[in-house]
């Protein structure tokens, strides 16, 4: 039995909460911050209603090369779907916005939303108030990059995806109980190791999108050095967008959301390589929580919360050079011992601190209007969070 769904033993008034996300379950923030806990809301009391920009079946195509004048119809269509959720917001008890409403324009869409509705949370898991360093986007011109700090200012309460946004978040709301802390995490049923692992090789692994494709490529001469130190190391990138790996026979694979467990749980260790910027800094260190359930140790650049996830020496590995990078691979793949206590100590950590089991009820707290206490402070001028 799932205890994340046993409903609670004294019924309370069901409250009805509108989703507004910006993918549909295909989109790692939208299934990971709302679609996950859907069914423990709705066991306990909360009629959830999910609305993304666009369908599974249409989003891909918004992503496609060329066919731009589907994209601006595509566009159109997605702004009458949110010109309906103002409409409807009215009959809702909260209007939850994940990251934003409508990627173009001020946030008029979201203040209508707000104001038709009882109470109005907005969510965010990256630094979306900055321009991407990692890629480049035509459409960014379009963009309000300034809308992040107006939704906080408007929304009743702010959901923070890590300690570095949540900072942000306090410098446009001082009011620092309407802030907390909700990391991306994982149900550590579903993600979870594959039991005994068979051959030989090292499998250095990596999953994302296309778009951080360009983290790869800034550490290309490690993965020339460790190919080299390491003959039976190869290298799987999920998502990525293939680039020259100097001669590295490197297997890119396309994602898939039927394949995605399954593909990190092929892995040996977990790689996560960021830019020091603002970008970089404003993310939420999924991916290490992601490898890490699966009985992973890690390998990451010592970047916002990645610092607050990996424990040095303990569950994983920080490097921030080609040579470092370079010797914590060769490091892990010449000690298959070493990679055991660290995928132990990783996989306890995500059980206790970022699992669906330890989150879900503070989601539902929020949503209810009652922040568990001290979810969020301040602390010599930082933001801190309390132990879940």
């Amino acid at each position: 039995m799932n205890p994340l769904l046993d409903p609670e033993p004294q019924a309370q008034r069901k409250l009805r909460v509108l989703f507004i996300l910006p993918h549909p379950i295909e989109g790692p923030s939208s299934r990971f911050r709302v679609y996950q806990f859907l069914p423990y809301l709705q066991a306990h009391g909360i009629e959830a209603t999910v609305s993304p920009l666009l369908s599974s079946s249409l989003a891909p195509i918004v992503y496609d090369k060329g066919k731009t004048a589907q994209k601006i119809l595509l566009t159109g269509y997605g702004l009458l779907r949110r010109l309906y959720d103002v409409l409807r917001s009215t009959r809702y008890d909260v209007v939850y916005v994940l990251r934003e409403a409508f990627p173009f324009g001020p946030p008029l869409l979201e203040r209508l939303m707000a104001a038709g509705a009882s109470r109005m949370i907005f969510d965010y898991d990256d630094a979306i108030y900055v321009s991407s360093t990692a890629y480049t986007n035509p459409l960014d011109r379009f963009r309000d990059f300034s809308k992040t700090e107006k939704l906080i200012r408007m929304a009743d309460h702010i959901v923070a995806g890590s300690h570095h946004l949540a900072r942000y978040a306090a410098r446009h709301k001082p009011i620092v109980s309407c802030i907390s802390i909700l990391p991306t995490v994982v149900d550590t049923r579903d993600f979870r190791p594959p039991g005994q692992r068979h051959g030989d090789d090292f499998t250095i692994g990596w999953i994302g999108t296309p778009r951080g494709t360009a983290y790869l490529r800034s550490i290309r001469e490690a993965i020339i050095t460790v190919s080299r130190k390491l003959p039976k190391a190869r290298f799987v990138f999920v998502g990525a967008e293939p680039f020259d790996c100097g001669g590295v026979p490197v297997e890119f694979r396309k994602w898939t959301l039927e394949r995605e467990i399954a593909d990190i749980q092929s892995f040996d260790v977990g790689i996560m390589p960021l830019f020091d910027d603002e970008e970089a800094r404003g993310k939420c260190g999924f991916k290490l929580i992601a490898y890490m359930s699966a009985g992973l140790p890690v390998v990451c650049s010592p970047v916002g919360a990645n610092k607050d996830i990996v424990s040095e020496g303990v569950n994983g590995y920080f490097a921030d050079t080609p040579e470092a990078w370079a010797k914590a691979l060769i490091r892990l793949g010449e000690n298959p011992l070493l990679r055991h206590q660290f995928a132990e100590q990783g996989r306890r950590h995500v059980e206790e601190n970022f699992s669906l089991d330890v989150v879900a009820p503070r989601l539902l707290s929020i949503l209810r209007g009652t922040p568990a206490p001290q979810n969020a402070f301040f602390a010599d001028g930082k933001m801190e969070t309390s132990k879940p």
